[in-house]
C-alpha cells in the first residue's frame, strides 16, 4: 500500500523546510511518496526543495514548473502523477505536527470502507508561528454531510486531508460535468466529489498547522483575497448557485436558500450611503436577477426578515 503526498509550493521559502521536516518526522508501515509542485517561485523555493530530494531518498518526485500553471492546474497535474492508494494534502507553508498523522487516518480508513476520507482538526498560527486559534472546538468525531456543504461549511483545512484516490475514476466519470464549475473554488467541487464516494470523518484530534497572515503583495491565498472577498457576497451568492447546480448534477441535491438569503441580507446592511454601499446595494440586485427561483427566493427573504428582524 502506498500515500501519495501531494504538496504546492510557491514563493515558500520562509516556510517549507518545516513543511517537509513534517512529511520526513512521518511513522508509518507503509511505503509513501512525496509530489511536489513547484510553480516558478520568485525566491529559493525551487532552491530549497532541490536540496531536500535527497533526504527523502527516492521518495520525492519533484514537478519543476518551466512556467508558472496557477494553483488549479499545479493541483491537477500533481494529482495525475499521484500513485497511492491514498492521498494527502500538505500545503508548502504548512506543516504536520503529529508524526503518526498518516498512519492514525489510513489505519481508520483501512477498517472502514464506508469513508471516503478523513480529516482533523488543526491549529491557526501567525507567519511567526505565534498561535491564534484551533480550526474548530469540537472534542468529539463526526461525520461531515451534505447538511454542512448547504451552510458553507468545509470540513476542515486542506493540510487535514486524507482521501482514497479516487480522482482518476472521478475525472473519467464526472469530467462532462465538472468542468462547467472550474470557476469554483476547488476545495468546493473536491468536498463534494469525495461525498459521491462514501463519507468524510472529522476527527478532533490536533495533527496540523496553518499558517494564517496578511502581507502587502503577498502570494498566499489571504494575503491576495481575503480582504477583498469579505465583502464580495455576489461571489458567494454565485457559488452557492454553483454548488446546488453541480450537486445536483452529480445526484446529490442539496438547497442553499438559507446561505442565499443571509448573503443578500448581509449585502443590504451598509449604514452610510457612499461608493461601499452602492455596490453592496447592486450586489444585491445581481442576486435576485442571477437567482432562477426568483418568486419564492423574494418570499423566503420576507419570510427571513419576519423572523429575523434587521437590526440597522
Amino acid at each position: 500500500m502506498k500515500v501519495s503526498i501531494v504538496m504546492l509550493a510557491y514563493n515558500h521559502e520562509r516556510f517549507i523546510e518545516q513543511a517537509l521536516d513534517s512529511v520526513l518526522m512521518q511513522e508509518t508501515e507503509y511505503e509513501y511518496e512525496l509530489i511536489v509542485g513547484e510553480d516558478c517561485s520568485k525566491d529559493c523555493t525551487r532552491e530549497i526543495v532541490k536540496r531536500y530530494e535527497e533526504k527523502f531518498q527516492g521518495r520525492m518526485s519533484p514537478l519543476y514548473r518551466d512556467k508558472n500553471l496557477g494553483m488549479i492546474k499545479n493541483l491537477l497535474d500533481c494529482l495525475t502523477h499521484c500513485t497511492g492508494e491514498y492521498i494527502a494534502m500538505l500545503e508548502g507553508d504548512d506543516f504536520w505536527t503529529d508524526c503518526g498523522k498518516l498512519q492514525k487516518q489510513v489505519d481508520f480508513l483501512e477498517t472502514h470502507s464506508e469513508y471516503a476520507a478523513c480529516v482533523h482538526n488543526w491549529n491557526i498560527v501567525s507567519a511567526c508561528n505565534a498561535f491564534i486559534r484551533k480550526g474548530f472546538e469540537e472534542d468529539s468525531a463526526h461525520d461531515y454531510t451534505l447538511q454542512d456543504v448547504e451552510s458553507f461549511a468545509l470540513p476542515a483545512q486542506t493540510s487535514t486531508l486524507i482521501v482514497r484516490n479516487i480522482f482518476q475514476e472521478a475525472k473519467e466519470k464526472y469530467y462532462r460535468t465538472l468542468v462547467w464549475f472550474l470557476w469554483m473554488p476547488m476545495d468546493r467541487i473536491a468536498v463534494l466529489l469525495m461525498l459521491q464516494y462514501g463519507k468524510i470523518l472529522v476527527l478532533p484530534e490536533v495533527m496540523s498547522t496553518y499558517h494564517y497572515y496578511i502581507e502587502e503583495n503577498g502570494s498566499n491565498w489571504s494575503s491576495a483575497h481575503e480582504v477583498e472577498s469579505k465583502q464580495n457576497y455576489l461571489y458567494f451568492f454565485m457559488m452557492a448557485l454553483g454548488l446546488e447546480r453541480l450537486a445536483g448534477k452529480l445526484g446529490s441535491p442539496i438547497s442553499m436558500v438559507n446561505e442565499k438569503v443571509r448573503l443578500f441580507r448581509e449585502s443590504r446592511r451598509a449604514r452610510s450611503w457612499s461608493k461601499r454601499r452602492k455596490w453592496l446595494w447592486l450586489q444585491g440586485i445581481l442576486m435576485i436577477l442571477a437567482e432562477p427561483h426568483r418568486v419564492s427566493f423574494l418570499k423566503k427573504i420576507q419570510e427571513d426578515r419576519v423572523r429575523k428582524p434587521s437590526v440597522r
